[in-house]
């Protein structure tokens, strides 16, 4: 079917910018007439022209009275950029077909509204993929929380380092490689104290094709024993860098890191059990859409456990450290296989000598099994 042709083309154009497009939703644009596309777009990073603007310029005047194929509902406000309705009909589109609408409170329909005003055909499909594709930024949408994206380096017998916390390197290039466009799809990376100290990370997004954006880094550090010293402090003055620490942790200390250019922040809660429904709280107000949780162990565990992740990708590596290992999940509490947590494989993909399992928590239903690739 014709349709269903373009808007897979147009879904594909949308991952270009999978890893230089956020805090920005994944959008592409396909203009078609008579079943000849004249035109083709997507939306490459923040505060550059959206995929119907790039779309309706590659068609110039061949786009009057053709059909507009976009993944998301095109937007009707000032931002960056101006809105993408008003150019739409000034190009003369005569039909709309929309994948999927804009959960953004400032549309939400509203562009499907003024588009069908102004005379124009509008077909909404609404179709899960679509969502699936923009899963962060419909998230955040939704609730204000970034997207929680877990992701950990594992062996086959599931551990994450050797007994004495060696971890380096438990996966191959190529797996370390993608940990990197991971971050760059987030916008944001999180690790836990412990990773912090014995790894001295610099949780950038590196050797990638294209710069990927500005990458927030975030450190749960209830103690505040992150040192001023360390490579994310001495690197806090180009891309952020927030420490999260206990509030009576707060003592002083914190002085040298602000100094550095990191932001520390007081959290509710105990040494042991800092609040992270308040950290994912902060977070999604300073507009952050998607985080990647890096671990190590005690961190992950806490987000599997409470059930704040949204997806995981374990990337397992053909090597087995036996019981002395550190395990990459601690203590669930479940006494009974019944009382497991349950989640469903989304993606296998063999990654050099690895293999990546990406999954979702529960079972999927119907429309989640599908899947499209380009």
């Amino acid at each position: 079917m014709l349709r269903d042709s373009m808007m897979d083309l147009a879904r594909c154009l949308a991952e270009r910018g999978r890893y230089t497009v956020a805090p920005n939703p994944l959008v592409g644009a396909v203009i078609a007439e008579d079943g000849k596309v004249v035109g083709e777009g997507w939306h490459s990073r923040a505060g550059e022209p959206h995929a119907e603007v790039v779309a309706l310029d590659g068609a110039g005047e061949a786009a009057r009275e053709a059909t507009m194929y976009v993944t998301l509902e095109p937007c009707n406000h000032f931002g960056r950029t101006p809105p993408c309705v008003e150019t739409i009909l000034r190009a003369g589109i005569s039909r709309v077909v929309v994948g999927h609408l804009d959960p953004d409170p400032r549309m939400r329909g509203r562009s499907v509204g003024l588009l069908r005003e102004a005379g124009v055909e509008v077909e909404v499909l609404d179709d899960f993929v679509f969502d699936r594709q923009n899963e962060q930024f419909f998230h955040h949408m939704r609730t204000g929380w970034p997207f929680v994206h877990l992701k950990l380096a594992t062996t086959l017998d599931g551990r994450i380092a050797a007994a004495g916390g060696d971890s380096k390197w438990v996966t191959g290039e190529q797996a370390r490689l993608r940990a990197h466009e991971l971050r760059a799809e987030a916008g944001a990376v999180l690790v836990g104290a412990n990773t912090a100290r014995m790894d001295d990370p610099m949780l950038t997004a590196r050797d990638l094709p294209s710069s990927p954006p500005l990458i927030t880094r975030v450190v749960l550090d209830p103690h505040l024993t992150t040192s001023p010293e360390s490579r994310l402090a001495n690197t806090a003055d180009e891309d952020s860098v927030v420490v999260f620490a206990a509030e009576s942790a707060l003592d002083g200390r914190e002085k040298k890191l602000e100094e550095r250019g990191v932001e520390v922040v007081a959290a509710p809660g105990s040494y042991e059990d800092m609040d992270l429904r308040f950290v994912l709280e902060e977070l999604g107000g300073r507009g952050i859409k998607g985080l990647l949780v890096e671990g190590g162990g005690e961190t992950a565990t806490r987000f599997v456990r409470e059930g704040l992740a949204d997806k995981m990708t374990l990337f397992y590596a053909p090597r087995l450290l036996g019981a002395e290992g550190v395990p990459m999940i601690g203590a669930l509490r479940a006494t009974k296989v019944a009382e497991s947590l349950r989640f469903s494989v989304s993606d296998v993909e063999k990654i050099g000598e690895d293999v990546a399992v990406t999954l979702y928590p529960g079972v999927a239903g119907e429309e989640e099994r599908v899947h499209r690739a380009c």
